[in-house]
């Protein structure tokens, strides 16, 4: 995958998490579902998909730490915002 014109390398299972969420852009996705349907397990706890979620946001967000792209929904999921 290229951002800005760097080649960012993502695991699978980020890929995969990416490319639902832009599939589902501007729409709420709850953490439910997103364990639904990436991990296809309910049993994935909040803290592994934070971690993936923060992994993806450093390689495609230019301030990872103040997200344009990926945005957290407090206490809900996340929404992937079309600029």
């Amino acid at each position: 995958m290229t951002v800005a014109g760097k080649e960012r390398k993502l695991t699978s299972l980020e890929f995969k998490l990416l490319k639902y969420l832009t599939d589902n852009r501007d729409r709420l996705i709850t953490k439910t579902e997103l364990f639904d349907n990436v991990w296809k397990d309910k049993y994935t706890s909040d803290g592994t998909l934070n971690v993936h979620i923060r992994k993806i946001r450093e390689d495609i967000e230019a301030d990872p730490q103040n997200p344009k792209y990926i945005v957290t929904v407090w206490k809900e999921g996340y929404r992937f915002v079309s600029l």
